[in-house]
């Protein structure tokens, strides 16, 4: 999907974590550029790890720099192409995860930025793409979902996931991938641990707390493997789509697999 749609925000669920975002930024009409974004970085203070406030540049006039992530760490510059969801989408998660955008950055440094890509950084990447935070009231919704049990999580204890779980995408490129939603779209989930007033909380006051949370747990515990995180189909979270009501959507098993993976926990 290439053109701008001035309706994206209402056309999913999976968008809830970028409601709490201005009006301005998102329900438009065209696209947002550089200008319009770091007027509204300026008034919200958002800064990188060293403190250095994080401004969208053109990627067609960008610097030259030493790497993207570099730039970022070093100067703020985040460098973003035009007329582009999946830097759009990068931006808007800059806004709604400050903290842990910031710590995600700073960690690649951290991991170092040879040539050769670690497996830390392959990580970060993964989480900073295709990353969901999961908040989490009851361990035991965890382990389900971390041992692929579907049926037991999503249908059988599904009052439950309701009320003590709650699913929000930091990946910007599952934002992009939510345009156009498909069946066997995967996110690579994270846990946060929350009590269990936190889902009473609007969504303003939960991506704060998230986030702070989030960033917290990435300097603590850094990932060091993309196998730390649970896959999970986002069409099968409840309410997400209409298949998702249905108890049978989950017995296929081209998109609900059985795989064993050990993610790592806080």
């Amino acid at each position: 999907m290439s053109s701008w749609s001035p309706g994206w925000r209402a056309a999913s669920p999976l968008f809830a974590p970028l409601q709490p975002l201005p009006a301005r930024l998102c329900d438009r009409a065209d696209w947002l550029d550089c200008a319009e974004l770091n007027a509204h970085t300026a008034k919200c203070g958002l800064v990188n790890a060293q403190g250095v406030p994080i401004r969208f540049i053109d990627d067609a006039t960008a610097p030259p720099a030493s790497g993207y992530e570099a730039r970022i760490y070093h100067t703020g510059e985040v460098a973003t192409r035009a007329h582009n969801w999946h830097d759009y989408f990068n931006a808007l998660a800059w806004l709604s995860w400050p903290h842990s955008k910031a710590a995600l950055n700073a960690l690649h440094l951290r991991a170092g930025l040879d040539t050769q890509r670690n497996r830390a950084r392959d990580a970060l990447t993964l989480l900073d793409e295709s990353g969901v935070v999961v908040a989490c009231a009851d361990a035991t919704l965890w382990q389900q979902l971390v041992q692929a049990e579907w049926t037991t999580l999503f249908v059988a204890r599904r009052a439950v996931v309701r009320a003590a779980m709650g699913f929000y995408l930091i990946g910007h490129s599952l934002y992009e991938k939510a345009l156009c939603a498909y069946p066997a779209m995967t996110g690579k989930c994270t846990l946060v641990p929350v009590a269990a007033d936190f889902f009473a909380l609007d969504m303003a006051a939960q991506m704060a707390q998230l986030d702070a949370a989030l960033a917290q747990q990435l300097f603590k515990h850094p990932p060091h493997s993309p196998a730390e995180f649970a896959p999970l189909p986002l069409l099968g979270i409840p309410g997400i789509s209409a298949d998702s009501e249905q108890p049978g959507f989950y017995a296929n098993t081209q998109i609900f697999r059985s795989r064993r993976i050990t993610a790592a926990q806080p």
